[in-house]
């Protein structure tokens, strides 16, 4: 006579991060940060910049008032990219000339 064993599992389920849970460990569970708002995306990214400018980024997104540090630096960038897209080389070379001649002044 032959034996032969089966493992099965009942009650299998999982988080929203695709972790196996036991039906035990439901309740308690829940995410690390709010979920994001509509139209909001969340990436990861390496950053090289000096002392100073990290310094400046975390002085800047401790002052802000979203709900966690990603968001307050997201809210910078695009503060930063905002600006930068308004802005085209002529109006550059216009304050570059302004400057230049207040000098010779």
């Amino acid at each position: 006579m032959t034996h032969t064993y089966a493992c099965v599992r009942v009650g299998h389920m999982r988080d929203a991060l695709g972790r196996r849970r036991d039906p035990s460990q439901n309740r308690g569970l829940r995410p690390l940060y709010p979920r994001l708002a509509h139209g909001i995306r969340s990436r990861s990214i390496r950053v090289a910049m000096s002392e100073w400018a990290w310094g400046a980024l975390d002085r800047l997104s401790a002052a802000s008032h979203e709900a966690t540090n990603p968001r307050a630096i997201g809210q910078l960038l695009e503060s930063a990219l905002q600006a930068h897209e308004t802005s085209d080389w002529q109006d550059w070379q216009i304050r570059k000339e302004k400057q230049l001649l207040e000098r010779a002044s």
